[in-house]
């Protein structure tokens, strides 16, 4: 098993990248949103993981979750496209490697449990779903977080007052991740929706946590240029209106699924 792999050359994976190694090192002072849908995806799954093959924590970010996936005494293997991620991953106790969850370097049925939590929304899911089943062993679990089309709908709304550009990630419908799986031979797979939201005083803290665990990468119909000053007023003007007593809400439409190799 390689410790590394050539990232694949197209603009957008080396965007995903680059955003998320630039985020590793104040990564965890922004992730209670992430940290919070870890715990959900821990609470709802039911499979127990064979002890016999190691955990692969796929998109793996800092290793958040390394100490609950190694409590049943199987070996984790943390696995980030941002070499910056899988060090810090190392420090928690995983085995950190770089690699791609689309082309994983990992041998066919080499582990017993494919555990990942908001990786997938950054890839294909007919590419994703086909590399767990490779390297998953026969009977194998899969446990995945991914974000759907309604997260961060506020603020694709207020974005849209100002522009036609992309400024929020467009994310897959769950009948389509539900039918990648069952393509890449999945079976007895659960799902669950649930919604998490993160709170921030003001427009610029709700933006600065987004980008600062690296979650702000676009397609190419992004903004090339910067908003005017009158345009960012309307922009924090426009999402006060969705103001609550713990602040201004970030919400995220939360995907789980659980599987069978």
């Amino acid at each position: 098993m390689p410790d590394s792999l050539i990232v694949p050359a197209g603009d957008q994976r080396r965007r995903i990248r680059d955003a998320f190694a630039a985020a590793a090192e104040h990564y965890d002072h922004h992730a209670e949103v992430q940290r919070a849908i870890v715990a959900d995806l821990f609470g709802w799954v039911t499979k127990p993981a064979p002890t016999s093959l190691p955990t692969l924590d796929a998109g793996c970010g800092t290793g958040y979750a390394s100490a609950a996936l190694q409590t049943d005494g199987a070996k984790v293997i943390g696995l980030d496209l941002a070499d910056t991620m899988a060090r810090r991953a190392l420090q928690r106790g995983e085995l950190g490697i770089v690699g791609d969850l689309e082309r994983l370097p990992l041998r066919n049925a080499s582990v017993g449990r494919y555990w990942s939590s908001l990786a997938w929304q950054w890839c294909n899911a007919n590419t994703a779903a086909a590399e767990a089943a490779r390297v998953l062993a026969p009977g194998g679990v899969l446990q995945v977080a991914t974000l759907g089309p309604d997260t961060l709908r506020e603020l694709r709304a207020v974005f849209a007052e100002i522009d036609s550009a992309e400024h929020v990630r467009g994310f897959q419908p769950p009948d389509a991740v539900q039918a990648a799986l069952i393509r890449a031979g999945f079976h007895s797979v659960r799902f669950a929706r649930r919604v998490q939201a993160g709170f921030a005083p003001d427009f610029a803290s709700l933006l600065r946590d987004i980008r600062g665990v690296g979650a702000h990468t676009l397609g190419d119909s992004r903004r090339r240029g910067m908003l005017g000053r009158h345009a960012w007023r309307r922009l924090c003007d426009a999402y006060e209106v969705h103001r609550e007593a713990a602040g201004l809400p970030a919400r995220y439409d939360v995907l789980m699924f659980e599987a069978i190799r």
